[in-house]
């Protein structure tokens, strides 16, 4: 039950933080750019499924008639809202509303308030021991914002010389020349402090909804120590203007030394690259990532194709993801359709997941509304398909608790915040339990009758007292570059 209780809080997390990742629809889509310059927005969804395994038939039909009574709702705004409905009654909710001296977090029905610094986790975030993501779509603006602050101090240890050569940048215009920064190791090393100086205020703007993920990058980048030599290149398009850069050469954090290589560029309703390399420079240890995004605009037809790849080896073990997604938003007379694919696969111990998501949706008066089809491979087998209904509108005001009084956690070392919290646990419970306490039993007997597979009775048991162990660990995995540390 503890597991079940985690586990529902941090997907409720998840889809409240994470969901506003959006940042390229607005070039893709001028209605959802319309809605997005509101107060915000709400979004319900709804799910259904076709097949299960292992469930039979007549089990997915029972889970069916459950899942029609449940919605899931969030409202992204001033102020965060997330909940869950029974037959369209509240069940449980969290509210999230920052201030200038603090975080006001909510809960429903427990009435549970509790105060937290306004620029770091808020007590849903504590409780679940979860960050939102960084939004990639923040990348090209951030880079604008420290490029200049970056090479004029740059210039002042290592003379730049311009390169009237073209440099070919995916999804991009091409670059029309290059400035090259050329530095020794003890060269960069002294001037690494100033330009950490110049672009860490910018850096910390991009992430002031992600206070952890700053403060993990401060870290990293503090801690860092050049050899050999090493090359900035900025790249220019052919107004002059920054669109950007190449970096390479060696970094060490500690006794892990790595070959840097940095790359990419963007044009504004074009599309951009970026590529980060990490090999050992002794050993098989590497991390590579790669995000790509191209818009193109043709016959009233506008489409947004993704790409993204990961993949890191650590002391023998590897682990990969991929991203291919395609939106397509057939725009006519102000009326908008979508439908594409989204493919995500990840690849552990030599098995292989694969998520495809296929949305049809379209914009109504009410907002953009459709379906999303969901399906899910474990090797060569569905394990898994379904479908979101979704509809977006204009932020509508949800559950909200008056607080009367409220705890105040500012100050308080995350494990202790995260104690105090504990409590929030025994509501979340309760709703679990009238969610199951809503099916007959004689259904209950029919889903545990095909759950009970060999895999499902034998497989391996985790310690209560383990929890916080695990935690600790899920939590390490969450940086990709992080590994640096090490």
């Amino acid at each position: 039950m503890r597991n079940i209780r985690k586990q529902a809080l941090a997907w409720l997390c998840v889809f409240m933080l994470c969901f506003p990742c959006t940042g390229a629809l607005a070039e893709f889509s001028p209605r959802y750019e319309a809605l997005s310059q509101g107060d915000g927005w709400t979004v319900s969804a709804a799910a259904s499924v076709e097949s299960l395994s292992p469930l039979s038939r007549q089990s997915v039909q029972i889970v069916n008639d459950w899942l029609s009574h449940l919605k899931i709702l969030i409202s992204a705004g001033k102020v965060t809202q997330g909940e869950i409905q029974w037959d369209q009654d509240p069940l449980y909710a969290v509210s999230v509303q920052k201030q200038s001296g603090y975080t006001l977090t909510t809960f429903y029905p427990s009435a549970g308030a509790y105060l937290t610094e306004p620029q770091g986790r808020d007590a849903l975030a504590i409780l679940t021991d979860a960050d939102s993501w960084p939004d990639p779509a923040l990348l090209p603006q951030t880079y604008a914002a420290l490029a200049p602050g970056l090479y004029e101090k740059l210039a002042e240890y290592a003379a730049p010389k311009t390169v009237k050569e073209p440099t070919s940048i995916k999804n991009a215009a091409r670059s029309a020349s290059y400035e090259n920064y050329t530095l020794k190791a003890d060269d960069l090393n002294a001037a690494w402090p100033a330009l950490l100086e110049a672009i860490l205020p910018q850096i910390k703007t991009a992430l002031k909804d992600q206070p952890l993920w700053y403060a993990r990058a401060e870290e990293l980048l503090r801690g860092l120590e050049f050899s050999g030599e090493c090359r900035f290149k900025r790249f220019l398009d052919k107004d002059g203007q920054d669109m950007g850069m190449q970096f390479t050469g060696n970094a060490a954090k500690g006794e892990d030394k790595r070959k840097v290589t940095l790359f990419g560029g963007y044009t504004p309703d074009k599309g951009g690259y970026l590529s980060l390399t990490l090999p050992a420079v002794k050993g098989k240890n590497n991390l590579k990532v790669t995000l790509a995004e191209k818009l193109t605009q043709k016959n009233g037809t506008n489409a947004l194709e993704t790409e993204g790849t990961y993949t890191r080896t650590m002391d023998g073990k590897t682990v990969s993801g991929t991203l291919d997604g395609t939106l397509k938003n057939v725009i006519k007379d102000e009326a908008e359709h979508w439908t594409g694919k989204i493919t995500l696969t990840s690849t552990e111990n030599k098995v292989k997941t694969t998520w495809v998501l296929s949305p049809d949706m379209s914009f109504t008066d009410e907002g953009l509304s459709g379906k999303v089809a969901v399906q899910k491979k474990e090797g060569s087998k569905v394990t898994a398909k379904g479908s979101l209904e979704l509809l977006v509108t204009p932020y509508q005001t949800l559950t909200t608790v008056s607080a009367a009084s409220a705890k105040d956690l500012r100050g308080l070392a995350q494990e202790r915040a995260r104690t105090a919290l504990l409590s929030e646990l025994s509501p979340l419970s309760g709703a679990v339990a009238q969610l199951a306490s809503a099916l007959p039993e004689k259904d209950r007997t029919r889903l545990l009758h095909d759950l009970r597979t060999d895999e499902w009775m034998n497989g391996p048991a985790v310690p209560v007292q383990q929890e916080n162990a695990a935690q600790s660990a899920d939590a390490d995995d969450g940086w990709v570059v992080e590994e640096e540390q090490q």
